[in-house]
């Protein structure tokens, strides 16, 4: 097997070949996300400006580890204060899946974790992430009419509003 580089950006892209045949390889950050709840049982959603799409989308906050030897809780709580301007110390976090969102091409892990913070602790005026423009509760019913209408497709959102499903 044998790597080459075809393009170094914060993303990286390899050619491998594998028993005569070329593959594209996309070497990306493993990544990390958060199903908050508060104590009415809803879920906490963050809309933010995604260029792929070229438009803001819905979900649930997350973030990639992009910093060299920061843990996967540091880097979840990091990026819970950026985005929605909540403190939560790392033993609150509670694991609830690992998986490759992307196997086809890249190995990177999405890791997703749970956690439960009182509705008012929520400050959307001191949000210091560019991308993201506002900070939502929603409940179960309306994320999945939100799914349904096709509101919401991020996949790690869709796949926290099965494991609350499944868990009611």
């Amino acid at each position: 097997m044998k790597d080459e580089l075809v393009y170094d950006g914060w993303l990286k892209v390899y050619k491998r070949e594998v028993k005569g045949k070329r593959y594209d390889i996309l070497k990306n950050y493993d990544a990390v996300a958060a199903l908050v709840l508060n104590e009415f049982n809803e879920v906490l959603l963050v809309k933010q400006f995604r260029p792929a799409f070229m438009k803001e989308t819905l979900e649930i906050p997350a973030g990639s580890l992009d910093i060299e030897g920061e843990s996967k809780r540091r880097c979840l709580t990091r990026e819970l204060k950026e985005e929605a301007n909540i403190t939560v110390h790392e033993g609150e976090l509670e694991k609830i899946i690992e998986y490759k969102p992307i196997m086809g091409f890249s190995n990177s892990t999405m890791s997703i974790f749970r956690c439960k913070i009182n509705k008012n602790q929520i400050t959307h005026k001191q949000i210091r992430d560019d991308d993201v423009t506002e900070v939502i509760w929603i409940s179960l019913d309306e994320l999945e009419v939100s799914i349904q209408e096709g509101n919401i497709s991020d996949s790690k959102t869709i796949l926290c509003y099965y494991y609350l499903k499944s868990n009611k």
